[in-house]
């Protein structure tokens, strides 16, 4: 074995390890179902290893593998019939977001469940998956400028009930 399949090799195991959780929480966001899941998040490691990046060692492949988890999810859920090829992307990725042991409170939920499916999905992948702007917007296909639009207003339009909830949480 070369050295270049070594490091290729020690650089995919890495990203592996680093990802996999990642990954089969954000595909389990989409379908819920979670032996579907591990197989979508399977086929991204096979779809990257297959994919040959110049200097694989220094690549970043958080968004893609993101954007590749993304488009299998939604591939499995209309080959599932779960959804309607009409649908929007926003009305498929309809998954509340940001870190849950914030936001257990119902009424939050309620109001993250206010904001626009698109809001929803980059306030998930902001808070939750942790992805930059940039990575949500190569996930997404938004602009960058857009993402952070949308999470700006994600998160003004659920500001004072968080302040509220927070102030509760410090309380008891």
């Amino acid at each position: 074995m070369s050295t270049n399949d070594e490091n290729k090799n020690s650089w995919y195991r890495k990203t592996i390890s680093t990802y996999e959780s990642q990954l089969l929480g954000y595909a389990y966001r989409i379908i819920f179902r979670k032996e579907p899941s591990e197989e979508i998040v399977q086929e991204s490691f096979l779809k990257l290893w297959k994919q040959s990046f110049p200097g694989v060692e220094d690549h970043y492949p958080k968004a893609w593998l993101y954007t590749v988890t993304r488009n299998l999810a939604i591939d499995y859920l209309r080959r599932e019939k779960r959804i309607d090829l009409e649908d929007t992307l926003e009305d498929i990725l309809c998954t509340p977001c940001i870190n849950d042991s914030l936001f257990d409170a119902q009424v939050v939920m309620q109001e993250i469940k206010k904001l626009s499916k698109s809001e929803q999905e980059v306030l998930l992948l902001k808070f939750s998956e942790e992805l930059s702007y940039k990575e949500i917007s190569k996930v997404t296909g938004l602009s960058v400028t857009n993402v952070g639009y949308k999470i700006h207003q994600g998160v003004q339009a659920i500001r004072s009930v968080v302040i509220d909830e927070l102030s509760k949480h410090l309380e008891d």
